[in-house]
């Protein structure tokens, strides 16, 4: 048999490509089952903790308001986006949703010291004394000065020295201006 033969090697040639193939779609779909796994097991903290990496400009919608930044802190269920007029501390255990509004294609920046969770975030804002607007599921916006952070709840003395018991679990947003 004469294996110089040019139509061998045209099959020989053909039977590789055919392989090659095989294996390259079989690779891609072991690649796409696990990023999907990998985007499954994601949390939204994960997803604020990337988006604060890229630097992106970020939406986050909550309470009836939206809010437009850069997210500068994520920790537990805390992220803090800075808008143009206020700081937002974004309660990611509330009812609230993240979007990408434009990709940054250099900067970002890492994990920084800061507030470890929401709750120990308003624990500094008791502690300050500041005047605080808070956007919750279960009121109107209020704005206040926490005069306790509880177990579950904040404590919110708005203007008119009304106190307000607020479940942490329906903040979306507090703002400081």
């Amino acid at each position: 048999m004469d294996w110089d033969n040019p139509d061998f090697d045209d099959l020989a040639s053909e039977l590789r490509q055919q392989v090659g193939g095989e294996f390259r779609l079989e690779a891609e779909a072991v690649e796409n089952d696990a990023t999907r796994h990998a985007l499954r097991r994601r949390t939204l903290q994960d997803v604020a903790f990337e988006l604060m990496n890229r630097g992106d400009e970020v939406g986050a919608t909550g309470a009836g308001i939206s809010l437009t930044g850069t997210v500068t802190h994520v920790a537990g269920d805390l992220a803090i986006i800075q808008t143009p007029h206020s700081l937002a501390n974004v309660n990611l255990a509330g009812l609230v949703s993240l979007r990408v509004i434009r990709r940054n294609q250099e900067g970002g920046q890492g994990r920084a010291n800061g507030s470890p969770s929401y709750r120990s975030r308003m624990l500094e804002l008791e502690m300050s004394g500041e005047f605080i607007e808070i956007f919750s599921s279960v009121s109107d916006s209020l704005t206040g000065t926490i005069s306790v952070v509880g177990a579950d709840h904040i404590v919110v003395l708005d203007r008119n020295q009304t106190e307000w018991f607020i479940p942490l679990s329906t903040i979306a947003f507090t703002l400081q201006h």
